[in-house]
């Protein structure tokens, strides 16, 4: 888990500095200076201003817990591939996992007889030769929808322990969506949080995402992912 575990100090990193920003600027009469065609400009960041950045603060926070989550799950696949293991050793949740990627391309509309009945066969032939499982990061299926429930749902389909609380990760996610999508204003998000209430965000992202990267660590560890 070394390479997730970099990788969340140093977007965590990213987020302490921005929170430092947001800081930094906060406040009635917070200026900003800076040289223009030779000449000192000495400006008020506007209240509207720093209402955008505190709102910003929702893509930097999900940007962590969607990464810090496909990551911890990578690892779990890289790890099978490194021990080289093949269908039948691997726990009846692995296996459904392997089965479904297999199978997510014949989707209504998408295959024929012929399609449908080769990818039986390569299935079966995998199985059959023992050959290593390999499972894609490409169709972990988070993007946009992650937050506690979604990582409890990946803990039950994968066989690590869940992790508790997560609360602030929905409201994460939805007003991350909102933005992302265009539903709201960067304005109209941030207006109604304090800088408080980010830190408090903050630091509950951080200890639920901590939590989440013990956990599989954990299953790695022990081996969950095999057959008992």
């Amino acid at each position: 888990m070394d390479n997730t575990k970099n990788d969340f100090d140093n977007r965590k990193i990213e987020v302490e500095d921005y929170f430092t920003f947001l800081e930094i600027i906060d406040g009635d009469e917070t200026r900003i200076k800076y040289i223009t065609n030779g000449n000192t400009v000495e400006e008020k960041i506007s209240n509207k201003l720093q209402t955008i950045f505190i709102a910003n603060t929702f893509l930097i926070l999900y940007n962590l817990i969607e990464s810090t989550v496909r990551n911890s799950i990578v690892e779990i696949y890289i790890k099978i591939q490194e021990d080289n293991n093949s269908y039948e050793k691997l726990s009846k949740n692995l296996q459904k996992i392997w089965i479904n990627q297999k199978i997510d391309k014949l989707k209504e509309g998408r295959y024929n007889h012929d399609t449908l009945l080769k990818t039986i066969q390569n299935i079966a032939n995998n199985i059959l030769a023992k050959e290593t499982i390999a499972l894609s990061k490409d169709d972990i299926n988070i993007s946009g929808n992650i937050d506690a429930k979604k990582i409890r749902k990946l803990a039950q389909q994968i066989g690590f322990a869940e992790s508790r609380n997560g609360r602030s990760l929905e409201k994460i996610k939805n007003k991350r969506n909102r933005l992302a999508y265009g539903e709201q204003t960067f304005y109209d998000v941030g207006k109604n949080f304090t800088l408080n209430e980010l830190n408090n965000f903050k630091q509950e992202t951080f200890d639920y995402l901590s939590d989440v990267i013990l956990k599989i660590e954990k299953y790695i560890l022990d081996q969950k992912y095999m057959k008992v």
